[in-house]
């Protein structure tokens, strides 16, 4: 390597306590984008990234309107057509802090404590869009930049990124490139660097069932009205047959077997029994029989009821009751497949009593990235420069939308890897961010870019 790359470092290292300071900046504005009333902290968030990425040194920075929030899009060819040209993702967007009550300090007020930064956003995903900036802006001190980099990131992914596939077919002319790094997915702990090649899909939608035509007396009516709590808990009940698999007609039918080196790979994970239940909190784990817990997580589908709304305290029977039911997808299947097993199973068990509808569907598929990819392989290299030791391979039980969309629309796998750990309770309270492991994580993307410039 030249000695771009110690230079470069040396800047990061000196330009710690700025990114972290306005990282703590970042944080402090609330742009959930599930919040209808919260378009004014959307459009600051939006212009704070569009300030810092000129400071950085970037070109036709903007904020790209989609269907909902927009994109920030931003730029540097300085290297040349002869140079790979890295997409760098991420999401300004985070997910609402409520309840307030179970944290521990403000959400968006960032405090320090230990070794961890707390805040909505710190890991997921401000955090690693900082850890981007900084690789980036040290290796611009050091010199010229060693590839080309282009932002893309969006406003909706804990959405789901229902106007991302637009986004990218709209700017397709403006977003080529060799491929696409997102810091989104995090590592198994401090000491164990993790590259990511392969995410779960998703289908979510809400089931709503009707019976009376308004709250009904449960005394007057008690035993007489099919309570549509009752019937919703059936229908959904029915989902998981006693040893915890699914039970959709044709559910596991395009699920891909795991191979037999796989199947060692993945027991090779600092994600053993014990593990999980350390981090859940459970006494005891539940699922598909036949499998490990890391091999159910990340290379098996599963099915969820997340939420259910119904019923008050006033002893009434309801008027209505709804539930959203999300499964998570493993390569080859079809969300829409997996839309017709839902409704199948759903007509099937529900009562002539009540009647029913499913609303808000939507889902994506499965993703797999090469791991052999030149883009992957200075990955490896660059956390093998930081932390001393090869970096595990993995696939994730959670989904990006975003990395789907990205390699149908544009062509472009992606290399996933972030600095979150497993214990950094993204979208739950006290959320935080590893510090000692983010700024290792900065210098590990400064010796990637100059490892993808070779």
């Amino acid at each position: 390597m030249s000695k771009s790359p110690a230079a470069a470092l040396e800047h990061a290292r000196k330009s710690r306590d700025e990114i972290l300071a306005e990282l703590r900046e970042f944080l402090s504005i609330p742009s959930v984008s599930g919040n209808p009333k919260g378009h004014a902290d959307i459009k600051r968030a939006t212009e704070w990234l569009c300030d810092r990425l000129r400071k950085l040194g970037m070109e036709r920075v903007e904020a790209l309107p989609t269907g909902g929030h927009p994109v920030v899009y931003g730029e540097n060819l300085s290297a040349g057509d002869s140079a790979p040209t890295v997409l760098l993702y991420g999401h300004y967007d985070v997910q609402s802090a409520a309840p307030l009550g179970d944290w521990h300090s403000d959400p968006y007020t960032p405090v320090v404590r230990g070794d961890h930064l707390y805040a909505r956003g710190s890991s997921d995903n401000k955090g690693q869009i900082m850890a981007c900036v900084g690789a980036v802006q040290a290796a611009m001190k050091a010199g010229p930049l060693p590839v080309n980099v282009k932002w893309i990131v969006e406003g909706e992914e804990e959405l789901g990124s229902p106007n991302f596939a637009g986004f990218l077919e709209q700017y397709r002319d403006r977003l080529d490139g060799s491929f696409v790094l997102n810091p989104d997915a995090g590592m198994l702990g401090p000491e164990t660097p993790t590259i990511y090649y392969g995410l779960r899909g998703m289908y979510i939608c809400k089931l709503r069932v009707f019976g009376p035509a308004r709250d009904l007396h449960s005394g007057a009516y008690g035993g007489v009205v099919h309570n549509p709590i009752h019937a919703l808990s059936h229908m959904i009940a029915g989902l998981h047959d006693d040893d915890g698999r699914v039970t959709l007609d044709g559910f596991y039918e395009r699920v891909r077997e795991l191979t037999a080196e796989e199947r060692a790979e993945m027991a090779k994970l600092p994600r053993d029994e014990a593990s999980y239940l350390e981090q859940s909190g459970v006494s005891k784990l539940w699922g598909e029989p036949g499998f490990t817990p890391v091999e159910r997580e990340g290379a098996r589908p599963a099915v969820d009821v997340v939420h259910i709304l119904a019923g008050s305290p006033k002893s009434a029977i309801p008027a209505e009751a709804n539930a959203i039911v999300t499964a998570r997808l493993v390569p080859d299947q079809d969300p829409d497949e997996i839309q017709d097993g839902l409704m199948k199973h759903f007509e099937q068990h529900i009562s002539s009593t009540v009647s029913w509808e499913v609303e808000d569907c939507e889902g994506f598929p499965a993703s797999l990235t090469d791991r052999n990819s030149p883009a992957v392989q200075a990955l490896s290299k660059a956390m093998v420069e930081v932390w001393g030791k090869e970096p595990l391979f993995c696939r994730s039980g959670g989904s990006i939308a975003a990395v789907g969309q990205l390699q149908q629309i544009l062509g472009l796998d992606s290399v996933l890897t972030g600095f979150a750990l497993p214990d950094s309770q993204m979208h739950g309270p006290n959320e935080k961010l590893h510090l000692p492991t983010w700024e290792r994580g900065i210098e590990a993307l400064v010796h990637f870019l100059y490892y993808l410039a070779e």
